[in-house]
C-alpha cells in the first residue's frame, strides 16, 4: 500500500521534528512550581525517567529509520549500520541544538545514553530480524517490500 509506505517514511522526519521542539523548550518556573506542589521522591521518580527517556528516545529513532529501509528491500547489516551512525548523529546533533537553549546543555553523558539506546535497540533487531520464530522479526519482514509486487508483504 503506497499509503503505509508514505506513513513509515513521514514518521522519522516527524519524529525528529518532535525530539527537536521538545529539546527546545525549557520553563525553569515550571519545574519550581511543580517542586513546590509535588512530594521530592516523585520529583526524583519523574526526573530518573526522563534520564532514562534518552535510552529510547533515540533507540526508538533508529527502529522508524529501520523501518523506512525496509521499504526498499531486505534489511542488511549496511542499513543497520546506516541507520545506527543516522539516529546517533541526530543525537549529537540535538545536544549541539540544546547548547544554545537557555537552560540546557551539552551532555557526553546524555550523549552517551542516546548511543546505548541505538546499539541495544540495533542488537535486537539484528538479532530477531533473521529468526523466522521471532514475532518481532516477522512483524519487520512484513515491513519489507517486494520488489515482484506493488504491495507490502502480507
Amino acid at each position: 500500500m503506497f499509503f503505509i509506505r508514505l506513513l513509515l517514511l513521514v514518521i522519522p522526519i516527524l519524529y525528529m521534528a518532535l525530539i527537536w521542539i521538545q529539546t527546545s523548550n525549557f520553563d525553569p518556573e515550571s519545574v519550581y512550581m511543580l517542586s513546590t506542589q509535588i512530594d521530592m521522591s516523585i520529583l526524583l521518580l519523574i526526573g530518573a525517567g526522563l534520564e532514562l527517556a534518552h535510552l529510547f528516545e533515540f533507540g526508538l529513532l533508529y527502529l522508524f529509520l529501520i523501518m523506512v529501509f525496509l521499504i526498499f528491500g531486505k534489511l542488511s547489516y549496511k542499513k543497520e549500520m546506516l541507520a545506527a551512525v543516522l539516529a546517533m548523529g541526530y543525537g549529537v546533533i540535538d545536544e549541539l541544538h540544546q547548547y544554545f537553549i537557555p537552560f540546557r546543555s551539552f551532555s557526553l553523558v546524555d550523549l552517551l545514553k542516546n548511543c546505548i539506546g541505538v546499539w541495544s535497540l540495533w542488537y535486537l533487531v539484528h538479532m530477531k530480524y533473521m529468526n523466522k520464530r521471532s514475532r518481532f522479526g516477522s512483524l519487520l519482514r512484513k515491513i519489507t517490500y517486494k520488489k515482484d509486487s506493488n504491495d507490502l508483504t502480507v
